[in-house]
């Protein structure tokens, strides 16, 4: 399942109060990392965040002078996705709290049973909020069992999603759900395409009622300038993916995804 999301940023206190009180996940004590999957945040102030239930947890790391993407503009992790209760009460919260929008509630995937906000997150990273009342065809997703659930996917923006994704299958218990072109309304309104433009878009169901989902970014479009690859961690935003499974121990980097890493514990 997923772990955690492992989050970079410059100011670690305004990071968790976002978190907190912008999405409404519950801070633990603040602690210094050790073991991280990049030996640039070992030794540095971190808090980890969760939601009710089992699941993902996220774990923001201070990095002095690290910089804030803009959302949706860089290849590698681009986005955590939230179980919510109520896609439109966690919009409000956002909102109140300070959290740009960067695409209004509405339903999403097949058959009407997802509804989903993305908002901006405080290090660059980009929120999905997604309340599950019925999980499409195929898939296994939780259900919520308070306001604000755990991390139960992982969005990884892909210069080359068939070699990402060939990765991911060879090296993780995933199970290929979908392939197919979608007007993914957020990347779209952050990239300055119109809203109808269809990016490719396949899904990884892991066990544990979680996934990963693949983006193909316009990497070849020469009209798309924001789009750049994230080579360091000073770059911040979502910097690891860590899975738990029965596998073994190790850290790598996923190839054709801008250097995302994923840990495996």
């Amino acid at each position: 399942m997923i772990a955690s999301v492992t989050v970079v940023t410059a100011d670690l206190d305004a990071a968790v109060s976002a978190y907190r009180d912008g999405v409404g996940l519950e801070p633990g004590a603040e602690h210094r990392t050790s073991g991280a999957p990049l030996p640039e945040l070992d030794g540095r102030r971190s808090v980890v965040l969760s939601g009710t239930g089992t699941g993902g947890v996220v774990h923001v790391v201070e990095l002095p002078g690290a910089r804030v993407p803009e959302p949706l503009t860089t290849f590698g992790w681009a986005a955590a996705e939230i179980l919510v209760a109520d896609a439109d009460e966690a919009t409000e919260r956002a909102r109140d709290a300070g959290l740009r929008v960067l695409a209004e509630p509405r339903p999403v995937g097949a058959g009407g049973g997802l509804r989903a906000v993305q908002v901006a997150g405080p290090a660059g990273e980009a929120l999905y909020l997604t309340q599950v009342d019925r999980a499409p065809e195929g898939f296994s997703l939780p259900r919520p069992r308070g306001p604000v659930g755990p991390v139960f996917i992982a969005v990884l923006a892909a210069e080359d999603l068939e070699t990402a994704r060939g990765a991911l299958e060879a090296r993780l218990p995933a199970r290929r759900v979908t392939d197919h072109p979608l007007p993914v309304r957020a990347l779209n309104a952050q990239l300055g395409r119109p809203a109808g433009t269809l990016h490719r878009v396949s899904t990884l169901q892991l066990p544990d009622r979680c996934a990963v989902e693949v983006d193909q970014y316009p990497a070849d479009d020469p009209a798309v300038r924001a789009v750049r690859a994230r080579r360091s961690p000073y770059d911040g935003g979502i910097v690891a993916v860590t899975l738990r499974g029965d596998g073994p121990k190790r850290t790598w980097t996923v190839p054709g995804a801008g250097g995302a890493l994923i840990a495996c514990t």
